[in-house]
């Protein structure tokens, strides 16, 4: 009587360790799915090549070139911030020296903004690709 009673309890104790092994199981999952989901994104710096279109102020209208991939090619708006590296052949240039016509490099991490012209946000570099200043 006494080993029935000892072996119901072994398989009580296991039953109940495999339920909660389970259920912690899926606790980490969910939690680890959550933590993914609410992570920032890594900025992952993308890299055109455009013509000036417009300048207003430090705003830079520009139209992406042919060898750029198709998501590139079209309009795209952007202001240069304080932030925002703009060089010629390695040397920091300011918003004067660019011009309508002139064919830049937009280096940025943040999204494009499904408007007309496309805004790119968070432009981290504009290079003048120019020979001459």
């Amino acid at each position: 009587m006494m080993n029935k009673k000892m072996i119901a309890f072994v398989v009580a104790v296991l039953c109940y360790s495999a339920v909660l092994a389970v259920a912690f199981c899926f606790i980490g999952y969910k939690a680890a799915c959550d933590s993914m989901e609410n992570a920032a994104p890594t900025a992952i710096p993308q890299t055109f090549y455009a013509t000036i279109s417009d300048i207003q102020g430090n705003t830079l209208k520009v139209t992406g070139m042919d060898v750029n991939d198709i998501n590139f090619r079209g309009e795209f708006s952007f202001s240069v911030a304080e932030e925002t590296k703009i060089t010629w052949r390695y040397t920091d240039i300011s918003m004067e020296d660019l011009d309508v016509g002139d064919s830049v490099s937009i280096t940025f991490t943040g999204e494009i903004l499904e408007t007309y012209p496309a805004g790119i946000q968070q432009v981290v570099a504009v290079q003048l690709l120019d020979d001459e200043i």
